[in-house]
């Protein structure tokens, strides 16, 4: 189950709670099996999704000031041959907040709070429909303490590339060639959350005569009354004439037929399919969305949880492209299990 505000881990090193002083391994361990249908062909597998390991800990350097970092990994529990890297990141915190500098989900990726009831499996997670779901390296981050249910967190990243880049990237020399703003409220059963990304293009000279800084503003509110959830988020993503601006939003929702068994749905709507491009000079590529060719997808789901940390979990995802006659359709059985 994805978790809420994964940057936020940084931030609750402030807490006077004792220091970490030792180092402690975490991870997730997560299979499912698959038939995925694109309208010509059906195909089972046999999946790990988002499987991944890591450390992480903290170190008091007195006067409530902590270095912190966090270390994590994605593997291939499938075929054992491909491991990536997830967040990763060293900084400090203290009464200020936190600051941190290397790779890292944007504000705006963490602004969904716990929106997405289908996150991280091949078929249903919103990056399909909604864009702006982008990890990228480079980070400088600060984190705000938390006011009155209040979090600001800020993001820039640099594309390192220079006037001696390549001819589609050249001229991102900036500290934030790229920048990532949230604001985050949660209180009681609201989360609520406003975020913008701003993206440097560069010169892009092999693709077009001028530079262009598309750009994406969210909004995301979720109620949580306990025994269910409903969410709602809307996205808008301007394009600056490179493509036809987009717009998308989605609902979703779980109930909690007993305190160990959910039932889950999401809608997703948008007026294009979500892509991933390089241009922009940052490493790996970031996530976004124009053009005319409406597109939507809907989830439901089942889980069970024998514990906090293992459930097992159903569900079926439907996807509509406009521009292609046949219906992309996935069923899907899997065990997650968090350590």
């Amino acid at each position: 189950m994805k978790k809420v505000l994964p940057l936020a881990i940084a931030a609750a090193l402030v807490a006077p709670a004792a220091a970490m002083a030792d180092a402690t391994v975490f991870g997730k361990v997560h299979m499912i099996v698959q038939s995925y249908d694109d309208g010509s062909d059906s195909v089972w597998s046999t999946d790990s999704v988002a499987s991944r390991v890591g450390v992480k800990g903290s170190e008091d350097l007195g006067d409530g000031l902590k270095a912190v970092y966090h270390l994590e990994f994605g593997v291939n529990i499938d075929d054992g041959s491909t491991v990536s890297n997830r967040n990763q990141f060293v900084g400090l915190a203290g009464g200020f907040g936190t600051v941190l500098a290397g790779r890292h989900d944007t504000p705006m990726k963490m602004s969904q709070g716990a929106f997405d009831e289908f996150g991280d499996l091949p078929h249903g997670d919103i990056e399909d429909v909604i864009p702006g779901e982008d990890r990228v390296s480079n980070v400088l981050a600060y984190v705000s303490p938390a006011m009155s249910g209040f979090t600001f967190v800020g993001a820039a990243v640099a594309g390192e590339l220079g006037d001696g880049g390549t001819a589609a990237s050249s001229g991102l020399t900036g500290l934030a060639d790229h920048y990532s703003l949230a604001g985050l409220y949660s209180n009681g059963p609201v989360f609520a959350s406003l975020a913008y990304n701003s993206y440097d293009t560069g010169n892009l000279a092999a693709l077009a005569p001028n530079s262009y800084s598309p750009s994406i503003v969210r909004a995301t509110l979720v109620w949580n009354g306990g025994n269910w959830q409903a969410g709602a988020l809307y996205s808008k993503m301007n394009m600056d004439d490179l493509l036809d601006d987009s717009t998308a939003w989605g609902l979703s929702g779980h109930f909690m037929i007993t305190p160990n068994d959910k039932i889950k749905a999401q809608y997703l709507d948008g007026d294009s399919p979500t892509f991933k491009t390089s241009v922009v000079g940052l490493s790996p590529s970031v996530q976004i969305s124009g053009g005319d060719d409406p597109v939507t997808q809907w989830s439901i789901g089942y889980e069970h949880s024998f514990s906090k940390r293992t459930y097992v979990h159903v569900g079926y995802t439907s996807y509509d492209l406009d521009s292609n006659p046949d219906t992309q359709t996935a069923l899907f059985g899997g065990l997650v299990h968090s350590f």
